[in-house]
Parts: structure tokens; C-alpha cells; sequence
């Protein structure tokens, strides 16, 4: 078995999986409610190695160097490469792209095998394009829903930042500002979907992450929402380097 951990800016998600794929158990904590982990990691007998992504920074590393060092568990700590099971990383300086996406895009070409956008909507919202040939061609990086809110409200003073409703022609300000971002941020997906069409024909639109169903009732083509991608790109990672 093994344990997979996927260290986000907010939440951190883990998994354990069997010798085939399979995952047999999965959790998740806010970033600060760490030391809940602890509890958990009960569900994790029987795992003999784990394999972390971690992008939440040295407070959250070294929560979970403590805790592997507890339950005297091996760890691989994965960084982004040139090459991994079968996907190509474009990206100028691979090693700079987020470890978090570089596993989603491994999971999305192993599970798919076609071009891909893979839109994983958190704290900021990322959207990554995979060509036919299992390259990572580039993507984008922008503010998620909360903090498109947060900005929002730190920046102005007349607006009435308050729950609202997704619609074509807003007349009330909370559905303006509830529109206006999810349209924002669904345009950013829509137009990388355009572009990698033009370029590679029929693709797969792949949503992941705690806003995806969220965002995929603002875009008007239709999406799959595949949990889990970074946690099963872990797994992959982790069983081509054993």
C-alpha cells in the first residue's frame, strides 16, 4: 500500500492505495487543523512508503516530516521533472512548475491518453494544457473564487459583497460580483479549451479541485469533474521511481 499526500495552499488531501491503483481510503484537513492527521493516519496501516506533493510552504513540511517520522515511514518528496510516466514537461525550468499540477497531468494522460485542459479550481485556479502526444504544453495561473471575493472586499467600499446567483444578466450587485467571477474564471478554462482545440482537434475538458462543480455550472461546454487527480498522479509518480 501506499500513502499518497497532496499538501495544497488551503487543504491537504491524502490517499492509500493498493498495489493496483486502487485507492482504498482518502481524507482531507484544513491546512490548519494539521495535527488532525494524526487521527487519520490510523487509516494508514499497511502502508509501506508515501509520496508527497507539497506547495503550502516549510510550516506544513515539516507538520508532516513529524509525522512520517513517528510512524517511521519512508517518504519520497516529489519534484517536478523532464519526463514522468510518459508525460513531457515543457515548461522552460520544469523543476518551477507546481507539484501539485505536474501530478494531476501525469494521472490526466495515464487515465485519458487525448488531449487535455486540466482546470484545478482552489485557492487560485490553474489550467494546463496536454497535447495528443502527452506533453505539457503550458498554462495558466490566476485567483480562485475566495480570493476574487477577498479582493473584492478589501478593495472597494460601496459594493455589497453578499451571496448571490450565477445569471446571464445580473440586476441585483450580489449576483453581479457572483457572475462577473465565475464568468472570469470560466473564461480562462474556455479560452485554453479554444486554443488546444484549434491545435490538437477533440479534447477533454477535466475539472478538479474544491470549487470544480462550481465551476463547471458556469462553463457552457460540458466538463468532467475527476477527483482526486493529483493524489492518483502521486501514486504513478511514486510506483515508475520505486
Amino acid at each position: 500500500m501506499i500513502l499518497a499526500i497532496d499538501a495544497g495552499n488551503t487543504r491537504t488531501k491524502w490517499g492509500v492505495f493498493d498495489a493496483s491503483g486502487e485507492m482504498a481510503a482518502q481524507g482531507a484537513v484544513d491546512n490548519s487543523q494539521l495535527g488532525r492527521l494524526v487521527q487519520d493516519s490510523a487509516a494508514w496501516a499497511g502502508c509501506r512508503r508515501a509520496v508527497v506533493s507539497n506547495v503550502a510552504g516549510e510550516v506544513v513540511d515539516q507538520q508532516l516530516r513529524t509525522l512520517f517520522e513517528a510512524r517511521q515511514l519512508p517518504v519520497r518528496w516529489v519534484r517536478s521533472e523532464a519526463a514522468a510516466c510518459g508525460v513531457i514537461n515543457n515548461y522552460a525550468r520544469p523543476e518551477q512548475l507546481g507539484t501539485d499540477r505536474w501530478a494531476a497531468l501525469v494521472a490526466a494522460w495515464n487515465r485519458y491518453r487525448q488531449p487535455c485542459v486540466v482546470a484545478t479550481a482552489g485557492t487560485a485556479l490553474t489550467v494546463d494544457a496536454l497535447s495528443a502526444q502527452g506533453e505539457f504544453l503550458g498554462g495558466l495561473i490566476l485567483p480562485g473564487r475566495a480570493l476574487m471575493y477577498e479582493s473584492l472586499a478589501a478593495g472597494t467600499a460601496a459594493l455589497s459583497i453578499g451571496q448571490g446567483v450565477l445569471c446571464d444578466f445580473p440586476s441585483r450587485t450580489e449576483d453581479a460580483i457572483a457572475s462577473g467571477i465565475a464568468f472570469a474564471i470560466a473564461g480562462a478554462v474556455e479560452r485554453q479549451c479554444a486554443v488546444l482545440e484549434q491545435r490538437e482537434g477533440a479534447l477533454r475538458c477535466l475539472l478538479s479541485g474544491g470549487d470544480a462543480q462550481w465551476l463547471a455550472a458556469a462553463l457552457p461546454k460540458s466538463a468532467e469533474i475527476v477527483d482526486d487527480l493529483t493524489l492518483r498522479g502521486l501514486f504513478l509518480i511514486e510506483r515508475e521511481h520505486s
